[in-house]
């Protein structure tokens, strides 16, 4: 009985401390980052199964890039949806814009968490860096046209999401 109380003590201790990796990460990001916000940073964490299990902020930098990568692959599948959908060809095209940022953005994404797991984070940043520019760049595209983009709640999740990613890697940089 007495390994069985051990077990359970050392479980906990373990999932408190995994869960305090994540919130001090988020903590000194969201301070130093201000547009990148405590409570999405924690709750983005939670939502991914794995991230009870990360030892350290290398551990939570390459499932934020998974995150992000997800998050991508999402907006992707808006987008295609929006296109299927849209009768009016320059609109179509704006939205081919956004298409094409987020599938080069979901290869920089890829690339990025090798390098992290690498410990190459340098490229890491680079990558990262570069796949920001998926959701800016789409928002140009209808910006440019003076027509309001049809996926600025996924490009600002999207948006927050790659932003924690870097944050993280450059952390762990310093």
């Amino acid at each position: 009985m007495k390994t069985f109380y051990y077990l359970l003590l050392i479980s906990l201790f373990i999932s408190l401390s995994n869960a305090s990796i994540v919130e001090e990460t988020c903590k000194n990001i969201s301070s130093s980052h201000p547009y990148i916000a405590y409570d999405f940073c924690v709750s983005s964490f939670k939502s991914y199964n794995a991230s009870s299990q990360a030892a350290d902020q290398r551990a939570l930098a390459i499932i934020a890039s998974r995150l992000a990568n997800s998050t991508a692959v999402k907006t992707q599948a808006r987008i295609q949806e929006l296109m299927e959908e849209e009768k009016n060809q320059p609109r179509k095209n704006r939205l081919d814009v956004c298409m094409e940022g987020y599938s080069l953005a979901i290869d920089d994404l890829r690339t990025a968490e090798q390098a992290i797991g690498a410990e190459r984070d340098t490229d890491a940043q680079i990558f990262l860096s570069a796949a920001l520019g998926a959701s800016s760049d789409c928002e140009d595209a209808f910006a440019e046209a003076e027509d309001a983009c049809p996926l600025e709640t996924e490009n600002g999740e999207y948006d927050q999401m790659a932003a924690i990613a870097l944050a993280i890697v450059a952390a762990l940089h310093r």
